[in-house]
């Protein structure tokens, strides 16, 4: 974890890194660094609460699985 703390301000930083390189459907890499893979991991496991979400919600989530390349563009996670 990168944490960078800004010696004129009273913050932290936090760097989270994804990189996916690949098309879907097809063998893809991703590297991350640990609060990337922690994100990752926090967002499938969001995934469970999928049928919970509200429309705008699924929407969301939809979109962000899209960027991370996990389903095509007009694809949604789960159809309900």
């Amino acid at each position: 974890m990168t944490t960078k703390t800004d010696p004129n301000q009273n913050f932290t930083i936090n760097e989270f890194y994804i990189k996916v390189k690949g098309d879907y459907g097809k063998e893809k890499t991703v590297r991350v660094n640990d609060m990337g893979d922690k994100l990752l991991s926090l967002i499938t496991d969001l995934g469970w609460d999928y049928q919970r979400m509200s429309c705008s919600g699924r929407e969301v989530y939809d979109e962000i699985q899209q960027l991370l390349g996990t389903i095509t563009e007009n694809e949604v996670y789960m159809e309900i």
